[in-house]
Order: C-alpha cells, then structure tokens, then sequence
C-alpha cells in the first residue's frame, strides 16, 4: 500500500480546524458542561499543528510538546470533562479515583520512564486510553439510565463519546503493532480513525441543541 503520509497529516490538519470552526459558530449551542472536551481538542490540534511545521521547519524532536501538552494536559481535560458530566453520587466518586490513578500514573512514569520528557510514552499512552475509556462507559452508563437516552440525537457529551471511543480502542491494536505494520497502512489506519471521530462529532455539533445538559 502505498499512501501519501504528508498528503494525510495535511487534510487530518484542515478537518480539525474546520470543526474548531464549527464549534466557534455554534459556540451558544454547546453548553458549558462541554468547555473541558472542547478546551482539550482545541488544545490538541494546535499541538499536532505547530510540530508538524515545527518538525518540518526545524527537524527537532516534539516529542516534549506531545507528552506534556497531550499526554498530560489534554487527557487531563478530558477526565474533568466527564467528572464534570457526572452526577450520580457512586460515578462521580469513581470518576474522582480515576482522576487520582492518573495523577498517580504521572508520577509512577516519571520515576520509571528514562528523560520521560523528551520520549514519548507508549506505556503512559495506553493507560490515559484506559483510564479515558473507563470514564466514558461510566458516563454511558448513567445516559442509558436516565431521559438522557430519549434525546440522544441532540445530546452532544453522547456524540463526543461516540467520537472517542472509535479514535482510541480503533488506535489501541495498531499502535501497539506499530513496529510491525508498514508506516503507509500505521498512518493510513490513524488517518481513517481520526477522519471517522472527527465526522461522528461534527454530526454531533450540528444536531447539539440549546440547554442539551
């Protein structure tokens, strides 16, 4: 398979744009309870934006950019999202445990990942995902057990975990397989995820209603 990488990154760049547009025009549609997932893409696509010209134009490593700004910051955002989202008194105190092992995950790599830094960490990757993952099925959890499940369609916090969770358990085999698949099917399978997430959540931006909470 012989798929243009350069060509990928650039239009995987213009989609993540025009949905940070898409969101600044329905920006009085999307409630303040989304503030942290928003915050977080925002924060992401500009990272993934400045190193790819940062790359290019310097051929420096990045790797810093992504392990604070990605790995740390914006998964950070993310698990507020939903410790904000819940509000069933049991979720919302797991969710609080989860925000704790991740606090508790930075630490351990610090200590047990060589100048983690400057290297990004597949291991630190794979538990953010998991953590990330438990916290969507407990928000799921509550929709599907509330009125919430009569209004999905309208119901963006359902569509940007619907979005998530295609990006990161799609991500999970072929990340952990990276070093034995070409590098044309590794970033023609990560382009297809994020080009699937990033459609299912402009679907979920354009359908999102007022006062959906």
């Amino acid at each position: 398979m012989n798929w243009n990488i350069e060509i990928g990154k650039q239009i995987s760049m213009v989609i993540s744009l025009l949905v940070i547009a898409l969101m600044v025009i329905k920006y009085r549609k999307i409630g303040k309870e989304n503030l942290f997932f928003i915050a977080g893409y925002i924060l992401f696509s500009l990272i993934d934006i400045f190193c790819y010209f940062y790359f290019k134009s310097t051929h420096q490593s990045t790797e810093m950019f992504y392990v604070i700004g990605f790995l740390m910051v914006v998964f950070c955002m993310y698990l507020l999202y939903y410790f904000q989202l819940l509000y069933w008194h049991v979720l919302k105190k797991l969710q609080l445990f989860l925000l704790v092992l991740f606090v508790g995950n930075i630490a351990v790599m610090f200590y047990t990942e060589e100048d983690l830094l400057h290297h990004f960490s597949f291991n630190m990757l794979y538990i953010n995902i998991l953590l990330l993952l438990f916290s969507i099925i407990l928000f799921l959890y509550q929709t599907f057990n509330s009125d919430k499940i009569l209004e999905l369609n309208n119901y963006l916090p359902f569509w940007i975990s619907v979005s998530l969770l295609i990006l990161f358990i799609g991500s999970i085999p072929i990340l952990y397989f990276r070093t034995t698949v070409s590098e044309h099917i590794y970033f023609f399978i990560l382009f297809m995820l994020n080009l699937i997430s990033n459609g299912i959540l402009m679907l979920g931006l354009i359908w999102n209603k007022t006062g959906q909470t």
